[in-house]
């Protein structure tokens, strides 16, 4: 994988960096809209897997439920990146990130915050890069 600290980006890790941070902005926000766009419907093998819920979404309808749902049980999502990097493999690429996420509930005083990773993939279509996988990850404190 490419650690854009180091090396100088191509046009395709430069546009595969820009949809993850709108993806980034429009979960923030919570807008499901922004998020759809984002997203390859078409393909067959979608794979959206929130930290929260223990099997992954594979299906758009099942994806973008979650995301229209989010607004009743979440007040506000923010994330601050530690680090990412991106690998561009002909029509793939992929993302994995690193940092610090603060997700606050509603009806309850208590915000689910620590260091997470994500990995995902994407790939080219058309319209741009498209995600078609997403994985979240908490890193767990022990001891």
């Amino acid at each position: 994988m490419t650690d854009t600290t180091k090396t100088l980006m191509t046009d395709d890790e430069t546009a595969v960096r820009a949809a993850s941070t709108a993806f980034a902005q429009a979960m923030q926000a919570m807008d499901p809209e922004a998020m759809k766009d984002l997203w390859d419907d078409g393909y067959e093998h979608l794979v959206y897997q929130p930290e929260e819920i223990e099997a992954a979404l594979t299906t758009w309808d099942a994806i973008v439920d979650y995301w229209r749902q989010l607004p009743g049980f979440v007040d506000r999502i923010e994330g601050r990146e530690y680090s990412s990097h991106v690998a561009v493999l002909g029509d793939v690429a992929l993302v994995y990130w690193r940092g610090h996420t603060k997700v606050e509930f509603k009806d309850s005083s208590e915000p689910l915050a620590g260091d997470s990773r994500l990995s995902a993939a994407l790939r080219r279509t058309d319209d741009g890069w498209r995600f078609i996988h997403w994985h979240e990850s908490r890193q767990l404190v022990v001891g």
